[in-house]
């Protein structure tokens, strides 16, 4: 079997209770704040296969890939562990991102990591499975669709895995190289910015690169019978792209929360309420910078305004 590792996404396609938003947490030490957040989740009523919860577009290009390699998927969740795709579970608010609204680490105090959270969480979600254990379970691909973010929260996991099992591992990720554990490097495709460019069958944003990364792979590199080396598989990668141009590059601006709400409100009637395209109009037209993940979140608030 051939398993497919994608990661949570803030936007959330079914509704969320306010006792499952991590901004209702009171502030507490890393283990009080795991203790309390699964307490939380153990009691909701409403449960929904996984697949079903997470939308955007790297989530849906990591499915569209995990058919076309006939491979189950797990989800990388900084509010529910290590998740199979059809297991049934709450909506939530959880993200380990620090400007997010229900970022984990406004929560803690004291001591504070990624990765800190993710032993926390991961040993006592009722709904977390052991990396090890299914790995132990498969003999195919371990395709991971990952960034820098979610590499770091799950890296001992990771490299705790035994050489056999790396060695079936596919990593695809636009982390900086320096940002990535030294034994996990020789295991990412070296996809590029050439994914992003006017060659390119799966172009999009740097948000969901990752996902469209693993759709290319599973599409146009990967064949039946497959037993190549990740070096192989990498070569193979490089050829494919290499007579694509890169995409063309912006200086964009930074700005503060503030400044990107007032940007949203103010072309919100123009856009008709769009995120996509308003989004676009940020990035293109005004040249600022906004991560999607930030940009959704903010977005929400200026949706919650209008409502």
């Amino acid at each position: 079997m051939t398993l497919v590792i994608t990661t949570c996404t803030n936007r959330k396609r079914k509704p969320i209770p306010d006792s499952l938003h991590v901004s209702a947490l009171p502030q507490a030490p890393i283990a009080d704040v795991a203790s309390d957040w699964v307490a939380r989740l153990s009691a909701a009523a409403d449960v929904f296969p996984a697949r079903d919860i997470y939308g955007g577009r790297s989530f849906q290009e990591a499915q569209l890939a995990a058919h076309l390699l006939d491979a189950r998927v797990l989800i990388v969740s900084a509010g529910l562990g290590l998740v199979w795709a059809d297991i049934r579970v709450p909506p939530y608010a959880c993200t380990v991102l620090v400007d997010a609204a229900d970022s984990i680490a406004s929560r803690v105090t004291g001591d504070y990591s990624v990765a800190g959270w993710w032993q926390a969480l991961s040993g006592a979600s009722p709904f977390s499975q052991s990396l090890a254990g299914v790995v132990a379970e498969t003999e195919g691909l371990i395709c991971a669709a990952l960034s820098d973010a979610y590499i770091e929260m799950i890296v001992s996991d990771l490299c705790a895995l035994p050489v056999e099992a790396l060695e079936r591992l596919r990593l695809f990720t636009r982390a900086p190289m320096d940002r990535v554990a030294p034994n996990l490097r020789r295991y990412i495709m070296p996809y590029d910015d050439r994914l992003d460019g006017p060659d390119s069958p799966v172009r999009g944003t740097r948000g969901d690169f990752a996902g469209r990364a693993l759709h290319h792979f599973a599409e146009y590199i990967i064949r039946e019978g497959d037993n190549r080396s990740a070096a192989e598989h990498g070569a193979a990668v490089s050829a494919a792209l290499g007579g694509w141009r890169m995409a063309a590059r912006f200086d964009r601006r930074r700005l503060e929360n503030s400044e990107v709400l007032a940007l949203i409100r103010d072309h919100w009637d123009a856009e008709r309420g769009s995120t996509a395209r308003l989004l676009r109009r940020l990035r293109d037209d005004l040249g600022v910078a906004c991560e999607q993940g930030r940009f959704a979140d903010l977005a929400r608030q200026v949706r919650a305004e209008r409502a």
